[in-house]
């Protein structure tokens, strides 16, 4: 009998920003390498044999935990234990999608047999091809106890099958969660599911919530074109509330030079200047220079601002999630804003989300922190 420890990944830039993210190859985030760690030491005293993972980013990060306590194994990637392919769905807001394609939205949460968009992996194919990949494993080690870095919808499709459930039966497992399956003869059983018994206070769950708005929902937001000069009253306002929090008061507010400038990046790109809007209500704004920074390898974030009712439900993810979208596909590796260095709350918000301080320039109220993320896809290594 061929033992399989299903796991996983740590959370990735698509559980944090709300954007749906099958193949796209996405980085873990600060929460994820502390999730990384804590899975390390659930496998510290365990037999493994082998260590196979989907050959995404956030899987081989995740496999570094394995890694660890485990020096003599090699990681093996293999796109056949990848998430399902969400086709034209990849990295688009997950409110957007349920905002403009509600019918396939709900098929996809409770009855994914049924769910087909353009590029899209059928939900029978999914399941045939994570039981051919760890049946052909359980031959090439049998006896042996094998760990495989996966993916959340893969997991759960497998394991509802395995237990001759619906989709809609069971729920997600958390991030590094476990599911325990074994391979005998030919056919696989499972032992136990999603087991994030070693996350703790780390759990993504327990971070994000699973109905964090007003209303007992999702707070999933979508993106549209702010719309000038229409809405020059709304936009000065937001900008007239971000100096404030940054400088204390409106000395040095230039409302129209700001304007002008909005409307001029809106004109060439309406992506340069979104509202964010949760159902019908907007709950941030956000403004970007696709100029500044450009030399090197740098996008920057001009303006941030997320409604004081909404602030706490993740919208300011969904913003820094929409902007580093935005740079990743025009090959900027680093992503860069200015914030008061007395503004706290900014700070540890820009900190929680992964930016550093990169220096200090004198602004027209006062000193500034350039705070710096790197936004380059790249696999992270457990120290």
């Amino acid at each position: 009998m061929t033992k399989f420890y299903l796991i996983r990944h740590a959370e990735a830039e698509g559980n944090l920003y709300r954007r749906a993210q099958g193949h796209y190859d996405s980085n873990i985030t600060l929460l994820g390498r502390r999730q990384v760690s804590a899975l390390a030491e659930r496998f510290k005293e365990e037999q493994i044999d082998a260590l196979w993972s989907s050959d995404l980013i956030r899987t081989r990060s995740t496999a570094s935990a394995v890694l660890k306590y485990h020096p003599e194994l090699t990681l093996h990637p293999d796109l056949a234990l990848r998430e399902v392919d969400v086709g034209c769905w990849e990295d688009r807001p997950w409110g957007e999608i349920a905002r403009t394609d509600p019918e396939q939205y709900g098929y996809f949460n409770r009855e994914p047999e049924k769910w087909r968009v353009p590029g899209g992996e059928p939900y029978d194919h999914l399941v045939a091809r994570l039981k051919t990949a760890l049946l052909e494993l359980a031959e090439a080690y049998p006896g042996r106890t094998v760990a495989v870095v996966s993916h959340a919808f893969a997991i759960r499709a497998l394991s509802a099958d395995l237990m001759g459930v619906g989709f809609g039966d069971i729920a997600f497992g958390d991030n590094t969660a476990v599911t325990t399956v074994t391979a005998e003869g030919g056919v696989l059983a499972l032992e136990s599911y999603a087991d994030g018994s070693h996350l703790g206070s780390l759990s993504t769950f327990a971070h994000q919530g699973l109905a964090d708005d007003h209303k007992g929902k999702k707070a999933n937001g979508w993106f549209t074109p702010l719309v000038l000069p229409g809405e020059s009253a709304f936009y000065t306002d937001c900008y007239a509330e971000t100096w404030v929090a940054s400088h204390g008061d409106l000395r040095g507010y230039a409302p129209m030079t700001y304007l002008q400038t909005a409307a001029r990046r809106s004109k060439a790109d309406p992506q340069c200047l979104e509202k964010l809007l949760y159902e019908d209500e907007t709950v941030g704004l956000l403004e970007l220079d696709p100029d500044r920074g450009a030399a090197d390898g740098a996008g920057w974030i001009s303006l941030i601002w997320v409604d004081q009712a909404w602030r706490g439900r993740r919208f300011g993810a969904q913003l820094i999630g929409q902007a580093i979208s935005y740079f990743r596909k025009q090959g900027r590796d680093k992503l860069r804003l200015h914030v008061s260095q007395t503004n706290a709350a900014a700070l540890g918000f820009y900190g929680a989300m992964g930016f550093e301080k990169a220096g200090v320039s004198q602004g027209i109220g006062g000193p500034l922190y350039q705070m710096q993320m790197d936004i380059a896809p790249r696999v992270w290594y457990l120290p």
